[in-house]
């Protein structure tokens, strides 16, 4: 399945900017204390020919230069002068290289920072999703939120987890930490945020995180997985949770249904009624064969969602007006408890 990279904002990329300057700022008050120092000793101590037609900022200016080895006077006669002309230059080289060393280390290398970057660019981010949790059920519902486009940033409390390493490589803003802390799900943009998906293996965890989200954004939508269907349905009500989807309850369907056929490609329960999508083949004698979509559904009494065509993969993109050929296959929307009398009428 082809997954959309994420891109990153501009206005990330300023904030991670203003963020190494923060962490240089130390050292640039360095340099700047030695240069007014500098500057306001070069007006105390120099012999009179020396800072003739000096002000302090011409002072500071020729300290500043001997920071990066470019003096713009001689030496002076004064011994402490002398020894600053010779120590500000090592002093500037030793602050320059030590802050750039700092930068390429912790800013460069994504490993080390990586989680100051994201919470930074999700400063940036508005109505985009906060998926808790990247096991196998995590992992699936980012590749079907990634194909459909939407911006999903990932908390996951295990570095060493299946599918930390897969996210990273596509480009997924991923924080290693304890979701349950309100303190980080805030930072990844929570206010700004259209959705949280808690879908970790633990209900008290996922609980724990919607209830947090809701605290902190009442407005927000929130999906919870939840392995106790009954305490499920409780909650759901309970505490306003938009989607609340017990991992049983929707496996159970899909189990019931492939055990009575075949050809059934997915199931799931509405109400009171077990629903599913079934496929039929189209046969020589079959009497749906040059029949459109909405005969076969006038026919078979169900809709027509899906048509395979041959060994081709099923979609659900066709003309709906063209009269179906024998060696296709049409994928229908019906009521388990009717399949059999389905495929009855199917036949002839």
């Amino acid at each position: 399945m082809a997954v959309r990279r994420i891109r990153t904002p501009l206005a990330a990329k300023l904030r991670f900017f203003l963020y190494a300057a923060r962490l240089l700022s130390g050292r640039m008050a360095l340099i700047a204390a030695l240069t007014l120092i500098g500057g306001f000793t070069l007006l105390q101590r120099g012999a009179p020919k020396e800072v003739e037609g000096l002000d302090f900022v011409a002072a500071c200016y020729q300290v500043y230069t001997q920071l990066f080895f470019e003096h713009v006077s001689g030496l002076p006669e004064d011994w402490v002068l002398r020894v600053m002309y010779f120590t500000v230059p090592i002093a500037g080289a030793f602050i320059v290289a030590e802050g750039l060393l700092k930068v390429g280390f912790s800013l460069l290398d994504f490993s080390n920072h990586q989680s100051a970057w994201i919470r930074i660019m999700a400063q940036t981010y508005r109505d985009h999703i906060i998926l808790v949790g990247l096991g196998h059920v995590g992992y699936r519902v980012l590749e079907e939120l990634l194909t459909r486009g939407r911006q999903v940033i990932v908390i996951e409390n295990r570095d060493g987890g299946p599918f930390v390493e897969e996210a990273r490589a596509r480009g997924v803003p991923l924080v290693i930490g304890d979701a349950r802390r309100e303190s980080l799900i805030r930072e990844l943009g929570l206010e700004h945020a259209a959705c949280v998906v808690a879908c970790t293996d633990d209900d008290l965890v996922n609980l724990e995180v919607g209830l947090d989200a809701r605290q902190v954004n009442p407005n927000i939508r929130l999906v919870m997985r939840f392995f106790d269907q009954n305490m499920a349905k409780k909650l759901g009500k309970a505490f306003s949770v938009d989607s609340i989807f017990s991992t049983s309850a929707l496996s159970a369907p899909l189990f019931a249904a492939a055990a009575l056929d075949e050809k059934v490609h997915g199931a799931y329960r509405l109400g009171d009624t077990l629903m599913a999508t079934l496929e039929i083949d189209l046969t020589d004698k079959s009497p749906l064969v040059g029949k459109t979509a909405s005969e076969i559904r006038q026919l078979l009494d169900a809709p027509v969602v899906g048509l395979r065509r041959g060994k081709d993969p099923p979609t659900h993109r066709f003309n709906r007006d063209e009269p179906r050929r024998a060696g296709e296959s049409v994928i229908l929307h019906v009521p388990v408890d009717e399949i059999a009398a389905i495929k009855a009428r199917a036949r002839g």
